[in-house]
């Protein structure tokens, strides 16, 4: 049976957390870094009591409570020793997060902060962020899947916060999870073709705002420049989109050029269509299965997308205000 060692424990009366507590965390701390391994002894409750010099009713409190939050396992006759359980094991995925207290520390002791100091310190931060996180807003953006990954990329980038997707496929009966998930947002962002359909299940006291979405303006640049009547291809998922990437090229002014519509299944049943063309513009969903089925890949360019601005500028300041 291994022997106890006395490793280095140290109490400091004048700290802000209580003793039993500074002793509890410095245990935990060993185990975590690999200092008190599964089966090590730990010291008795006399000796780390006189060690320390605390109240032996102390070390027993200690020792108790990590027994009863498995961290430590007690044999009757034998000592107390570190448990083999799984609150040890995952304890042990922590080492990194010490080694980041250590850093910090190492930071607050050049500015003149003492462990009391410290402590302190990343309390009150501790609560601040906890308070942020608490507090912060669950934004969700509802969008046909193939359809989304653009636009979501876009909203986020702007208004910089957390932005769960759901797909509008999924808002039914059938999928109980993806409808919780609506019910419980704060805000929710949806594309004007979609908003009716999502007012239907969403809550009264909920609100939903709709935004347009126009094709790039570099996009824009670059088919203003093509010569006039340069054929271009349109791809994507489905026809329809296909069809509503057409139809914001012409809304944004673009009629010089010949615009044609097609899905991707279309694509891979006549590829030599591909070569009918100066250039494609894919969704960026499907843009690598076109790439691979063209002969002249670098005539292939992704159908880039962008919120409108207002729309834009509403959101954020939507956002600001109800925060």
């Amino acid at each position: 049976m291994p022997e106890p060692v006395l490793h280095p424990i140290f109490v400091d009366p004048k700290a802000p957390i209580k003793i039993n507590v500074q002793i509890a965390e410095q245990i935990k701390l060993l185990i975590a870094m690999g200092d008190l391994q599964f089966g090590d002894a730990l010291p008795t409750v006399t000796q780390l009591a006189k060690h320390l010099g605390v109240n032996h009713n102390t070390i027993a409190t200690v020792y108790n409570d990590l027994i009863e939050s498995g961290y430590l396992v007690a044999q009757r006759g034998k000592g107390t020793f570190v448990a083999h359980t799984q609150v040890v094991q995952n304890i042990l995925t922590r080492k990194h997060f010490y080694n980041l207290l250590g850093q910090a520390f190492t930071a607050g002791a050049q500015v003149g902060l003492n462990a009391s100091k410290f402590c302190a310190a990343a309390y009150a931060q501790a609560v601040r962020l906890s308070r942020v996180q608490k507090d912060s807003l669950k934004l969700v953006f509802v969008e046909n899947l193939q359809h989304s990954a653009d636009i979501y990329e876009a909203i986020q980038a702007e208004i910089e916060l957390s932005l769960l997707f759901l797909p509008l496929e999924d808002l039914d009966a059938s999928h109980p999870k993806t409808l919780i998930e609506l019910l419980s947002a704060d805000f929710i962002i949806t594309t004007g073709k979609h908003l009716w359909e999502v007012t239907q299940v969403t809550a009264p006291e909920q609100e939903v705002m709709a935004i347009d979405v126009k094709p790039d303006p570099q996009l824009v640049i670059q088919i203003s420049s093509l010569p006039r009547h340069a054929k271009i291809l349109l791809v994507c998922q489905e026809e329809g989109w296909s069809k509503a990437m057409k139809q914001m090229l012409e809304q944004a002014g673009i009629s010089h050029v010949s615009l044609q519509a097609v899905d991707l299944k279309y694509i891979q049943q006549n590829r030599q269509v591909l070569e009918q063309f100066d250039v494609v513009y894919a969704s960026r969903l499907v843009e690598k299965y076109v790439r691979q089925y063209s002969l002249q890949p670098n005539r292939v360019m992704v159908f880039n997308v962008s919120i409108d601005r207002t729309n834009m500028l509403v959101l954020k300041a939507r956002l600001a205000a109800i925060q």
